[in-house]
């Protein structure tokens, strides 16, 4: 059965399926239905398998549809966009030394990192695996750890279905082989991931060398060292859905709607020419030479004048090629993309005005867009990252207390120092004035404003060994030393002792 959409169409069987079905390019509904004639038809609970078509999502990505060419052009930008702000998480570990370790490797992948979240938004699913091999460029070939993105259609998980962990992993690579003529022939390898074991089997189209390298080994982790990252994940899907699922139709239209218009303009932007004569004979004989009147062909091309006799008359003749209702139409497409893709229209370039909204008032769905989507790919980056630390211990004969990570990520959108510095100076000056008329306490003014210094301390921290009040009362004594010189403790004071009974 032919594709549509992003995701493949169902096989043919049940009555239900049929009917309830959305006519469209890429939605199928499932769902229970009650005709409500006195009995319901119940659809038992199963996970839902069906993929991403990641063919067509690449395509779209690619502008390289042919059905889709002149809309797909808005996939990049929905996509590039997101996964630009989201940015690389960055890791920390209670542990100096697995913290460390963590961090080395991490920025080491930085750019992997950037493709998980670009290919996982883009295609729905991506699989992160991790492993260990010789490192390619040291003479002494130690081994490193490294990371590797495996494509989704390759992978098929089977979950246990009590507690939705793997039971096991299988990965099917095509390969081809060239034989002595230069034949290529097509062949897979499968490889089997279990917490215990990893098989590799080759099928019997490949080459007999290959074959005798099948074989069944112990797996070292004791887990499948793969971690499936999945965009809007759902609890009733196996799979991921795509960014690019819900603005699909949209892409189609707006396709149709430019090819028609170029189609169109081609027709309408030549006008005809109309002549009415008197004496057409003589018009011909005028205008024209004797072998073009006697083949019929007439050549306007290159005429900038005609000779007409008194009464004739000669006007161009244009029809309406309805641009106006186009521009419309193709407006409201566009907005409806901007709207179902949940991106800024300055993300689209700056061809496009952007008239309903500023940049900064764009910037806030946006910003909001960017922190649940951080949220969502926190789970898979931290399973990532304490799966890193558990082969790394392993490897090290290390003992964690723990393999739970800090995950933290860079500042959303760029800062204007100048709108940061007027708003905090602001900020100041109304806390000073309420601290003063005595409405806010220090303390509180203190928190407050911590939210907008992130180099604030706690202002009272009774468990640290500094806090924001200790560092103001140091600094207000370093103050008086340079103004009066007073506040100077003796030789062999105490200056802690000081600043201690100065906060006191």
């Amino acid at each position: 059965m032919p594709k549509t959409g992003l995701r493949p169409a169902p096989g043919p069987g049940g009555i239900l399926r049929r009917i309830i079905r959305a006519i469209g390019e890429i939605s199928v509904l499932r769902s229970t239905w009650s005709p409500g004639w006195g009995f319901q038809f119940v659809t038992p609970y199963s996970l839902n398998s069906s993929k991403v078509d990641y063919d067509l999502a690449r395509g779209l990505y690619r502008n390289t549809v042919d059905r889709y060419k002149l809309g797909a052009g808005f996939a990049r930008p929905v996509v590039d966009t997101t996964a630009g702000f989201m940015g690389a998480p960055h890791f920390t570990h209670e542990d100096p030394e697995a913290d460390q370790a963590l961090e080395a490797d991490m920025q080491r992948w930085t750019g992997q990192l950037f493709r998980v979240n670009r290919n996982c938004l883009r295609d729905g699913d991506v699989y992160v695996r991790l492993g260990r091999q010789p490192a390619r460029f040291d003479p002494k070939r130690r081994e490193e750890f490294t990371l590797r993105l495996l494509p989704p259609e390759w992978c098929k998980p089977i979950p246990d279905p009590l507690t939705g962990e793997w039971q096991k992993l299988i990965v099917t690579y095509p390969c081809k082989a060239l034989d002595d003529r230069g034949h290529e022939s097509d062949y897979n390898i499968v490889e089997t991931l279990t917490p215990q074991t990893r098989t590799i089997e080759a099928d019997s189209r490949a080459p007999a060398d290959v074959r005798a390298k099948n074989r069944t080994e112990g797996n070292p982790w004791g887990f499948i060292p793969v971690v499936h990252f999945r965009n809007e994940a759902e609890e009733t899907h196996l799979y991921g859905f795509s960014d690019l699922e819900p603005v699909e139709p949209f892409m189609k239209a707006y396709h149709d709607v430019m090819l028609n218009a170029a189609q169109g303009s081609q027709m309408f932007s030549r006008p005809k020419v109309r002549f009415s004569l008197q004496n057409v004979q003589k018009f011909l004989e005028d205008n024209f030479t004797e072998s073009e009147i006697k083949s019929g062909k007439l050549r306007f091309a290159n005429k900038e004048l005609f000779l007409m006799q008194q009464g004739d008359e000669a006007e161009f003749i244009s029809a309406d090629a309805g641009l106006q209702g186009i521009t419309t139409l193709l407006k409201f497409l566009f907005f409806c993309i901007v709207d179902v893709s949940q991106t800024p229209e300055f993300a689209f370039g700056t061809a496009v005005s952007s008239s309903k909204a500023s940049v900064s008032e764009q910037m806030v769905p946006l910003a909001r867009k960017i922190r649940r989507k951080r949220g969502l790919f926190e789970e898979p980056y931290g399973e990532l990252a304490s799966m890193y630390l558990a082969m790394w211990a392993r490897v090290n004969n290390v003992v964690l207390d723990t393999y739970r990570v800090t995950i933290g990520w860079d500042e959303l959108s760029p800062r204007n120092d100048q709108e940061v510095a007027n708003t905090i100076k602001t900020l100041i000056e109304g806390l000073v004035a309420g601290i003063e008329t005595g409405i806010v306490s220090v303390d509180a003014a203190a928190e407050f404003l911590r939210e907008f210094v992130p180099s604030m301390l706690p202002w009272v921290d009774p468990d640290a060994d500094d806090d924001e009040r200790r560092r103001v009362a140091k600094t207000m004594l370093w103050r008086k030393r340079l103004e009066d010189g007073e506040g100077w403790t003796e030789p062999g004071g105490d200056e802690d002792a000081t600043i201690t009974q100065a906060v006191d």
